[in-house]
């Protein structure tokens, strides 16, 4: 049973992933010749760049198939340009499947929505070396894609799709075959 973005009351849907324009051209062995991008809604790029303790879904025909988080720098484009270059570096197993799951989407013809929910920084005093500092922080993204898990989980009894991780299940075997290869091939074997 998948659920609906709309059992997210914060999330917001934007952008969309696309392919990049651009072709590599290095030497080196690649299974996509073109990165995956999130392309921002208008009026949220700047949104995209920015720092905040963030949670992400990625939602096909609007269903959520996969929930995470980040709070790193270069925000929610950092992070889903890390997905988008999967296949043209050295990604973990993980990372490879989402891009591969991705491409199969949108060869199906369906978009990839990006959605999110955030908290931004606050200030925070503390005892500093000399005396109390006050200093703009992140609370844990982590905190944030926990919550939405559970309510994923407790709402239908599994976990988003591509959530392999918290579900414990293997990935598809086609999947980890596909993932060897282009590991072989990359190291020239």
């Amino acid at each position: 049973m998948s659920m609906n973005i709309s059992e997210f009351i914060y999330a917001e849907k934007v952008g969309i992933i696309i392919e990049h324009d651009k072709e590599y051209s290095g030497k080196r062995y690649v299974h996509f010749k073109k990165k995956l991008k999130l392309k921002a809604i208008d009026g949220k790029e700047t949104l995209l760049k920015e720092k905040n303790s963030i949670g992400y879904f990625l939602v096909i025909n609007s269903k959520v198939i996969k929930i995470g988080q980040t709070s790193g720098e270069g925000g929610l484009y950092s992070c889903m340009g890390f997905y988008g270059c999967a296949g043209q570096d050295d990604p973990g197993k993980t990372r490879f499947a989402v891009n591969l799951l991705m491409r199969e989407e949108m060869k199906k013809g369906n978009m990839v929505e990006v959605w999110m929910q955030y908290e931004p920084p606050f200030a925070k005093k503390f005892k500093g070396a000399t005396g109390v500092v006050t200093k703009e922080v992140l609370m844990s993204a982590k905190y944030i894609e926990d919550d939405c898990i559970k309510h994923y989980y407790n709402t239908t009894g599994e976990y988003p799709e591509w959530n392999f991780q918290e579900d414990g299940k293997e990935m598809p075997n086609w999947i980890t075959e596909e993932y060897t290869n282009y590991n072989a091939k990359r190291k020239g074997k």
